[in-house]
């Protein structure tokens, strides 16, 4: 695939090992995992080498993990391999991507935005189905000289009005320091867990 985000994220799977180890599953995943039906379809978009999406698979989920990198999802396939696990996995730009309505169970969305996903998501997501998102907001330390993109950062509250007619189970938005290749900086994220109303 020859998306420049492609390029972008299959250079940094193949040269920095510190994209190609497996991580732990989120802690939203897993400190609100009480909330899951026995089991179902778990959507994990812009997995990478989809580490929660592991996690439930071990569980008895059928996980379908997206990515626009081919390089991140052949270092978790050798995984889904050995372990037998029940993961698909598809290739597939996320910017505006066309998705079953009313199929999934759960849909996981860690530190990816794009604005067209959020109406896919409503459509998506079965009735009684779960959201857990994850990502950073804009705020007042916000420079596009450090920060990159603008689109990629949600304003204050606009998830949460994104889908306020859902049950919004948790939501949080709160400074954390990011780690990335060159240097720490605190940065505000948002953390929501909704249902899809009956």
């Amino acid at each position: 695939m020859s998306h420049p985000d492609a390029m972008i994220w299959n250079d940094r799977y193949t040269k920095d090992a510190r994209w190609r180890n497996l991580q732990s599953p989120r802690n939203l995943l897993t400190t609100h995992q009480d909330l899951l039906p026995r089991n179902g379809l778990v959507l994990d978009a812009a997995c990478g080498t989809t580490p929660t999406g592991l996690h439930l698979a071990r569980q008895g989920w059928q996980v379908i993990a997206l990515d626009v990198s081919n390089a991140a999802l052949r270092i978790v396939q050798s995984e889904v391999q050995k372990e037998a696990l029940p993961v698909s996995f598809a290739l597939m730009d996320l910017e505006n991507p066309w998705l079953p309505s009313n199929r999934f169970d759960v849909v996981l969305n860690f530190y990816f935005l794009s604005r067209p996903l959020l109406s896919t998501y409503r459509r998506s997501i079965k009735r009684g189905g779960l959201l857990f998102f994850e990502t950073f907001v804009r705020d007042e330390s916000y420079s596009p000289e450090t920060d990159g993109n603008p689109h990629h950062y949600l304003e204050p509250q606009e998830l949460k009005h994104a889908f306020a007619d859902w049950n919004i189970i948790h939501y949080e938005e709160t400074q954390r320091i990011s780690h990335s290749m060159h240097r720490s900086k605190s940065r505000r994220i948002v953390q929501m867990v909704a249902r899809k109303l009956e």
